[in-house]
């Protein structure tokens, strides 16, 4: 149970930025499933458009409304929301452009599903559970859990291999390159280049110039993407493992959100006057 906040969020506006996300992305899946001519991509076109809707249904429900009182939960299912759907964004354009089961751009889909999954192998590689319990962020007292921080990438770690720092930096920099080409206009370049080449006979005529490029831009994305989503899980599976252990012991819990790194003194002393 919550009983302080430095930074309190309206209710409401939790939901509402669900359902701003829900109206960014729902047009682009129902777009795509209706350019799709091959079942198998309508298929998978329409399934995702159905998980994309139900979390703010979710939201609209009584367990979505206890959901969102719990900040760290509802935080972190946000956080998800949105990596879901850019990853959606990315891999729908290549799977749209299949006509068949067995094509060029269907392979090149199944190799960005790989792509997640191994990004999320990658995460539990170089994750380690013990920084979770960071006292710099997490402090417990008794039945007291005082939050500073929402440290949901600090398990990520490089112990196991050092000598990938510098690659991962430069990687780092890679995404933001693409998301600087994306965001003034780059994409369009993009399709202008892979038309040429598939003019030119260099790309075969049965790959999508759409596919060429979000399968080109996609791939280091979602690998990101793949690890950052372990990293969410293992926070949060880490975070309900704490709140269990402790109701265990004491019958019950308080949270303490002090993002502002207050004093506990002057943090009890606000608490007490409100009793």
């Amino acid at each position: 149970m919550e009983v302080y906040s430095d930074n309190k969020i309206n209710e409401g506006a939790k939901r509402f930025s669900i359902l701003i996300a829900f109206f960014c992305f729902a047009p682009f899946q129902i777009g795509n499933a209706f350019s799709s001519e091959y079942y198998i991509p309508q298929i998978f076109c329409w399934s995702m458009f159905l998980i994309t809707c139900i979390v703010p249904l979710y939201t609209f429900s009584s367990f979505g409304m206890s959901l969102i009182k719990k900040r760290v939960e509802f935080g972190l299912l946000g956080l998800f929301y949105l990596l879901f759907n850019i990853s959606m964004l990315i891999m729908e354009p290549v799977i749209t452009s299949s006509k068949e089961i067995f094509d060029i751009n269907f392979y090149m889909f199944i190799i960005l599903i790989l792509t997640y999954f191994l990004g999320i192998f990658f995460g539990a590689f170089f994750s380690n559970e013990n920084k979770f319990h960071n006292k710099n962020y997490i402090v417990v007292r008794s039945n007291e859990i005082e939050l500073r921080k929402v440290d949901v990438f600090g398990a990520l770690s490089l112990q196991r291999m050092p000598f990938l720092r510098a690659p991962l930096k430069k990687m780092r920099n890679a995404l933001y390159v693409v998301a600087f080409f994306i965001g003034t206009g780059g994409a369009g370049i993009g399709i202008g280049i892979a038309e040429l080449l598939k003019r030119s006979d260099v790309i075969s005529p049965e790959v999508g110039v759409h596919s060429v490029l979000f399968f080109s831009l996609g791939m280091p994305v979602l690998f990101t993407f793949g690890v950052l989503i372990y990293s969410m899980v293992a926070y949060l599976l880490e975070w309900r493992k704490l709140i269990a252990g402790i109701e265990k012991e004491f019958g019950g819990h308080k949270i303490i959100f002090n993002s502002q790194k207050k004093s506990y003194k002057k943090i009890k002393e606000i608490l007490d006057s409100k009793e």
